[in-house]
């Protein structure tokens, strides 16, 4: 049994499974909790997957520093960007976040608990963006004196700024820095972040995807019910699958069908005898990929090939898919170099439980506020009061024009001033750019 980096790879079968029953085919993943921040890139229902992964890195967020693995992986760029991230002034004089994080104990100033530097949470509740009073469902009150000095002291007095435009600068800075994360990721994937929808969850997410999702050049934002604990649930989403792999070099242009067919009936065999443990009456799903490579190069690319019996005619059928993932990569392919196999994948999964979620009609209708509260403004530089939502009081087809807080046990929605929010047939604050 493999056990890796099991919490994000259930908050990206969470966005998963978000995207399909919304209808969505390009999807950024947004998972922002206590300590990081995790972006995946779904498409058609389906996170990016990886062969490659690396444990017990001696600096967390630095390649090369660990010890590599070749298990399949769900990829996706994780940074030090959570709520317990300490802010600081670094050598240069400029605000830094992370990646040392207050954990949860002591945890943020705020909490009382001991905690003597200035978190991303201190600073959202500094902006007041948090109510301390119903903060993690009143059960855990937070002191925003405390933080406002913490802020102050550690930030504000050493740029001589007030605690508010230090906390401001805490978060623009995690924002970016998030931001920055999901550009070079996609760009290393060859995608385009902008015509995308950003799913986000976890606790911190919904207070900052709205800035984020700015910051992309993205025009809607999705907040699924049960953000706060995306994680868990994506868990009990999950289909029991299988992988396996098999090693077999074959030149395209003496494709050996008969012997990649009997190759991967093995493999199909295989992990089929591995799924059906855990699912023993389910009608499976297989699905098959290769790495290949032009000849000579270092590196391999994934394809996806079809499922069926191969013929020798269908070496052109796997070389086009080559050509289009790897033009899709690189932007061009590269004419009269023989293309190689080096490996053959094969998943065989059962269907994922089922669970009865039914929309409801959304009929539109301004939402009535519960209170107001002062909010620090950045186009403003100063705070003002928004109009407080909570989410339980709200049905489809509410419409709530930005700015605004929609507050709930686990956490709570900015809604910033070119972003206007509805909920939707599911329940979900669908974030709409203004002008979009």
């Amino acid at each position: 049994m493999r056990l890796v980096e099991s919490g994000p790879a259930g908050g990206a079968i969470y966005s998963s499974h978000i995207a399909r029953q919304s209808g969505l085919d390009k999807v950024l993943s947004f998972d922002m909790g206590g300590t990081t921040a995790k972006i995946c890139l779904i498409d058609a229902a389906k996170p990016q997957t990886s062969r490659a992964f690396e444990v017990a890195r001696i600096y967390r967020f630095k390649k090369g520093s660990g010890l590599p693995l070749r298990i399949p992986v769900i990829e996706m760029v994780e940074i030090g960007a959570g709520g317990g991230s300490i802010a600081r002034i670094d050598a240069l004089g400029r605000i830094a976040v992370g990646p040392e994080s207050a954990g949860s104990e002591p945890g943020p100033v705020s909490y009382g608990r001991g905690g003597s530097e200035p978190t991303v949470t201190d600073a959202d509740l500094v902006l007041g963006r948090i109510d301390p009073a119903s903060f993690s469902g009143g059960k855990l009150p937070l002191d925003r004196a405390a933080a406002q000095a913490a802020i102050l002291s550690h930030i504000g007095e050493r740029l001589q700024l007030s605690a508010e435009l230090a906390a401001l600068g805490v978060s623009e800075m995690v924002d970016e820095n998030m931001a920055n994360a999901a550009r070079v990721h996609a760009i290393e994937s060859g995608k385009d972040v902008r015509p995308r929808t950003l799913i986000a969850f976890g606790g911190a997410a919904p207070l900052h995807a709205a800035r984020v999702a700015e910051k992309l050049g993205m025009s809607r934002v999705l907040i699924p019910t049960n953000a706060g604990v995306g994680s868990a649930v994506g868990f009990l989403r999950a289909p029991v699958a299988y992988e396996i792999v098999r090693s077999h070099l074959q030149r395209l242009d003496r494709f050996d069908a008969e012997t990649a067919n009997r190759l991967l009936a093995e493999m199909r065999g295989e992990a089929e005898a591995i799924v059906r443990q855990g699912a023993p009456k389910a009608e499976f799903v297989e699905q098959r990929s290769a790495f290949m490579r032009y000849r000579g190069q270092g590196h391999e690319i994934a394809v996806t090939l079809p499922v069926r019996r191969y013929a020798a005619a269908d070496a052109a059928v796997l070389l086009a898919a080559f050509e289009d993932a790897y033009r899709a990569l690189y932007s061009r392919t590269i004419p009269g170099v023989e293309v190689e196999i080096l490996s053959w994948v094969t998943v065989v999964s059962a269907p994922a439980a089922g669970f009865a979620e039914q929309e409801r009609t959304a009929q539109p209708h301004r939402a009535e506020p519960r209170s107001r509260r002062a909010v620090f403004d950045p186009a403003r530089g100063e705070a003002f009061e928004v109009p407080i939502y909570w989410r339980p009081d709200l049905a489809p087809g509410a419409e709530i024009a930005g700015p605004a807080i929609i507050a709930e046990d686990e956490t709570s929605t900015v809604v910033s001033r070119i972003f206007d929010a509805r909920i939707d047939g599911l329940g979900y604050i669908e974030l709409t750019r203004r002008g979009d």
